[in-house]
């Protein structure tokens, strides 16, 4: 969904019309481990949610104060491109923490590494095939319980970033995590190579199946 200047409230009630996915999911992936099943109220509400999160980005690379955006490039912005909302895309699942600590090292984009601690792991189902991906948190312990999920997927290097895409995650009260691919966001050097130095995901991360939802790449800061 290209999402240009601040959307006005007809253009989120033709979005809710015309999503006409099913609320359970995709053939057998409502029966899966972590699909979620959305009455139709709470789908809706979902999708509102999603919509407007996207309107409130567009605001803030629009503002001068706020924006990652060259300022060369802040006239000419027009809003960051998504797809259409995929509820099939969104599982509630346990997050497998590891038998032990571990920190490992991730490569940034310009060459240097970082450290970070794996939490731990979440699993789902996509297409009948389980999928797992590992769940990551700063080394620095001041970050509290800040939960990353770096992934490259087959969209990766063509409609979407390069780089990979990225997820915030945080458990809930029952235990879980949701793994929401709509929301899946661009690192930062998507739109600001020069001023930005992104965490690139680890080779483990990557997901055989294109992963449309979410954030498409950026091409206005290129």
């Amino acid at each position: 969904m290209p999402s240009g200047r601040p959307l006005p409230v007809f253009i989120l009630t033709v979005m809710l019309a015309v999503s006409s996915f099913p609320l359970t999911g995709c053939g057998s992936q409502a029966d899966a481990p972590g699909a979620l099943v959305m009455d139709t109220a709470a789908h809706e509400a979902w999708e509102i949610a999603l919509v407007e999160m996207r309107i409130d980005k567009n605001e803030e690379f629009a503002d001068p104060a706020r924006t990652p955006l060259p300022a060369d490039k802040l006239p000419t912005f027009e809003g960051l491109n998504y797809y259409f909302p995929k509820p099939e895309l969104r599982f509630r699942v346990p997050l497998v923490a590891e038998p032990k600590t571990d920190t490992v090292t991730l490569t940034k984009r310009k060459g240097d590494q970082v450290k970070y601690v794996r939490k731990g792991s979440v699993a789902f189902t996509h297409a009948g095939k389980v999928h797992r991906l590992g769940v990551f948190g700063p080394a620095d312990t001041a970050s509290g319980d800040y939960l990353w999920l770096p992934f490259f997927d087959a969209t990766t290097g063509k409609d979407t970033y390069g780089g990979g895409r990225y997820l915030d995650l945080k458990v809930d009260a029952d235990g879980l995590v949701e793994v929401d691919f709509n929301y899946a966001y661009n690192p930062l050097c998507d739109y600001n190579a020069e001023a930005f130095n992104c965490t690139l995901p680890p080779r483990d991360n990557t997901l055989d199946f294109a992963v449309e939802a979410g954030e498409k790449l950026f091409a206005g800061a290129h």
